[in-house]
């Protein structure tokens, strides 16, 4: 069975797939959509369904690659180098040569667990960068709301005073007035606000 870190190598290859399809042995399909999810923890939740065929597919479900989880894992180091017939008699040459394998192969295991944590922060990041850009649209949607709404206040309240004005009410008597409406407006505006919070806050709790 291929190990995780194969599978994730696989699935992230371009053009990225819009749908997985896994294929079991006795013919069973299932799709997943990976969208922006992590594509380490998909391979390793199609590792443990354990498919016999993983499939990309575009959006149209056209095949974009393919792979049989039963065809094992490459290893870029599966043979270690024979030695030269000049040194192949030599213990010290050959000791030598397998110490430098074994080194090789520690340094080769650690570089790709050290990719694959590297991979999983920057996935992470991202997704924290997605929820903030989200957060600060919905934020900057409702302050244009709310700009909005306070303008359209502000126009009633000049056309009012100009009709007011017109009927020939007193300057200062139209002054006091609209300052009134507008201090009961915010305050009620306020009161509002506070409200909704407590009960948002009385529902997650």
């Amino acid at each position: 069975m291929i190990a995780p870190w194969n599978l994730r190598n696989f699935l992230i290859r371009h053009p990225p797939p819009a749908t997985i399809r896994l294929t079991t042995t006795e013919g069973e399909q299932e799709n997943i959509k990976p969208g922006k999810r992590s594509r380490v923890k998909i391979a390793e939740t199609i590792v443990a369904l354990a498919p016999d065929l993983v499939e990309c597919l575009d959006n149209e479900g056209c095949v974009l690659r393919a792979m049989r989880l039963d065809s094992g894992d490459p290893v870029r180091s599966g043979v270690a180098p024979s030695l030269p017939a000049e040194i192949g008699g030599d213990p010290q040459a050959a000791m030598l040569s397998h110490f430098a394998n074994l080194v090789h192969r520690a340094y080769e295991h650690a570089t790709d667990i050290a990719f694959g944590k590297l991979i999983e922060l920057v996935e992470r990041m991202d997704a924290r960068t997605d929820s903030i850009e989200q957060r600060l649209e919905r934020t900057e949607a409702q302050w244009r709301r709310e700009a909005r709404e306070r303008i359209d206040d502000l126009y009633d309240v000049a056309a009012d005073a100009a009709e007011r004005a017109a009927a020939g009410e007193p300057k200062d008597q139209i002054l006091n007035s609209l300052l009134q409406g507008a201090m009961a407006g915010q305050q009620a505006k306020v009161a509002a606000a506070a409200k909704a919070k407590a009960n948002g806050n009385g529902k997650g709790s």
